[in-house]
Order: C-alpha cells, then structure tokens, then sequence
C-alpha cells in the first residue's frame, strides 16, 4: 500500500513466473527485520491500523550497480543523506485514517533518530501523495531534492521521487 505497488512489482520479479508474490514479500520483511530495520505496528485491539519501517543509512553510500533500475533514483536519493534515519515506509490503512496515527509513527520515528544520534530523519515520497507530503511538511519535514521515477513495468501514478528531510540539530 505504501509503496504504490513497487514492492509488489520487485515480489513478483524475485518470485518468478510459479511463485508467490506474497511470500517472497513476508520473507524480504524478515530478512530486513533480521538485518536491523525497524518496524513498528500500530495495533489498537482491532488489528493492524498502521506500519512504520526504518533504518540508520549507512555513512557510506550504497552502491546501484546490482539494484533492479526501478529502485535506483530512490537509492540514490538515500545517499545524498548519509547517516541519517531512513523511513522506509509509513502507512495507514483507509479505514484508519485522520485518527493521529501517523503523527505518532512519526513522533517514533524521531525518537528513533534522535536516541541513536543521527543528523537527520529523511524519507521519500512520491510526487503525487500530496497528503502525505502536506503530513511531512506539518512534522517538519521539507524538500532535499527530486529524482524522476523509473516506471520500468510499474504502471502507477506519479513523475518524481521526493527526498524529504527533516533536521533534528539538538543531536
């Protein structure tokens, strides 16, 4: 959801014209929890009502040369922040919109930031999810830089991948 059917699209390549889309997802989720990201699941006794995924990026920056080309710019967007704590995604589901969620995944998330000493909280966006972006910018977030979008197969929404960031100077 949070990815406009990005993630989908990279399942689907990795788990091949017989697999499943769905557990080459479940088991990418666990491989990345396993390696240090951050998930944290908002679940107020009626299920899961929204998901925040993050990580430090590294100080050095990360290669593209294996990266599958949709990925790239967002990668490249990435390493013009190093050091700072990436969120990966933030979504809410439709049905739980408008209660504060993501006001409290971000304030997590900061928290997050500033306990492990990073300069900043970055994330990307994508140029057509204005309501999230109007979020970012209340959270304090604003505008780093652009890079267009590699559609490759991707048939979604959206010209450019935005790198919002959000300094946190008290560090």
């Amino acid at each position: 959801m949070a990815s406009g059917g990005l993630l989908f699209n990279i399942w689907a390549k990795a788990a091949g014209k017989d697999g499943d889309p769905w557990e080459q997802g479940r088991l990418q989720q666990i491989d990345q929890v396993n390696s240090g990201w951050v998930v944290i699941v908002l679940d107020q006794g009626n299920g899961v009502e929204a998901v925040l995924m993050g990580q430090p990026h590294p100080t050095e920056p990360v290669s593209t040369d294996d990266v599958d080309p949709i990925w790239v710019p967002l990668v490249e967007l990435e390493n013009m922040v190093p050091g700072s704590w990436c969120l990966s995604v933030i979504a809410t589901l439709p049905e739980y919109r408008s209660r504060g969620h993501a006001a409290v995944l971000m304030q997590q998330a900061e928290t997050l930031a500033r306990d492990g000493h990073h300069p900043t909280l970055a994330l990307v966006v994508a140029d057509e999810n204005v309501g999230a972006i109007r979020l970012y910018q209340k959270c304090g977030f604003s505008e780093f830089a652009r890079r267009p979008m590699v559609k490759g197969d991707l048939d979604g929404p959206g010209e450019d991948w935005i790198l919002m960031v959000k300094p946190l100077s008290d560090n």
